[in-house]
This record gives structure tokens, sequence and C-alpha cells, in this order.
């Protein structure tokens, strides 16, 4: 191939009056077109406008949604599938102290208490099974208030004591246009055995 000299570039020749050459003709397109394709031209620039700038913002949002959850994949550590031996190990561990015993009687009281249900009598009963590694301990509550009471301390106990569970209950009425009912409460507490000396 041959070299091309550089002064052998043709030289681009502009007219001199071509600033005032165009603004004539600007005017003169906007006066054969009139305002309504003007605003029509307008409305359309900032369409594309508009089309081109949510393209980059949806670009920019996949990008830092790759991001986001390439960092959560590192911030979670691995933790290891859960077996049936751990899972019965954190049984025994969420369970109370058998020491505990008093304590969460005091607060089931506290609880009856609050609903407006006096407790003048309960029969405490534990029970032991030689294969499990809990004590169950039934309570039974006879207790004689109106049905609203009953159930709002049935329902503050279980939020109260998470290991209690609700084994039965009984209602019975006198009379029918009577408020209060009797009810037959039973309860299980769910404790560790106690500690073998």
């Amino acid at each position: 191939m041959a070299a091309i000299k550089s002064g052998a570039l043709p030289k681009l020749k502009l007219a001199p009056n071509l600033a005032p050459r165009l603004a004539w003709q600007t005017r003169r397109l906007l006066r054969q077109t009139g305002p309504g394709a003007v605003a029509g031209i307008a409305c359309a620039l900032l369409a594309v406008l508009a089309q081109w700038h949510a393209t980059q913002l949806d670009q920019s949002q996949a990008t830092l949604t790759r991001q986001l959850n390439a960092a959560a994949r590192a911030a979670v550590p691995h933790t290891p599938a859960p077996t049936a031996a751990g899972g019965v190990a954190a049984f025994y561990a969420y369970l109370p102290a058998h020491d505990a015993i008093p304590d969460q009687l005091k607060e089931l009281v506290k609880v009856a208490q609050q609903s407006g249900i006096a407790l003048t009598k309960a029969e405490y009963k534990p029970e032991m099974d030689a294969k499990a590694g809990f004590l169950r301990y039934r309570i039974t509550l006879p207790v004689k208030a109106d049905y609203a009471s009953v159930q709002a301390f049935i329902i503050g106990a279980l939020q109260a004591l998470p290991t209690l569970t609700l084994d039965s209950v009984a209602f019975k009425r006198e009379q029918i246009e009577s408020g209060e009912i009797d009810a037959r409460i039973q309860f299980v507490l769910l404790v560790r055995q106690e500690a073998r000396r």
C-alpha cells in the first residue's frame, strides 16, 4: 500500500454564513410544521431519553442485586443439617431444670391472678418415664369463673410457660343462666429429670 501524504488530504470547506443559514432553516421548518409537531418531536425525544435512563437503572439494579446476593451467600455461615440426636439434645436443653418447678408454679399462680381466677385447690403428680430424659409434672386445677377468664388463663399460662402443655379441659355449668362455669384444667409441665446423686 502506498503511504498517503498528509498534504494530500482533502480539506473540508464550510460556508462562511453557515450559522445564520442554519438558524433561518430552523425558523422556516418551525413555521411549516407548527407548534403541535414541535411538541410531538419534543415528546418523542423525551420518551427516548426516559427509556434510555430506565435501561441504565435496570442494569444498575441487576448489578446491585448480584452483589447483594453474593454478599448474602458469603455472610451466611454454613450450618450442618440438624440430626435427630441434635434435635433431642436441643429439646432437653430447652427444658427447665427440676429445681425450677416451684418457680414455674409461682408463675402459673401469677397468670391465674392476672386472669381473675383464684386457685383454691390443685393436684400435682410427677410422672416418671424411665426411657425419657424428662419428667412430666401433671397439674390438675379445678376452677370456677366465667368462660372468658378461664380462656384467658389457659392462653396466658401456655404463653408464660413454654414447656407447659394443655392435656385436657372439662367444662360444667350448674344452670344455663349462670355466668360462671366449673372447669377442670389439666396441664403437663415438662422439666428435666432431677440429677441423681
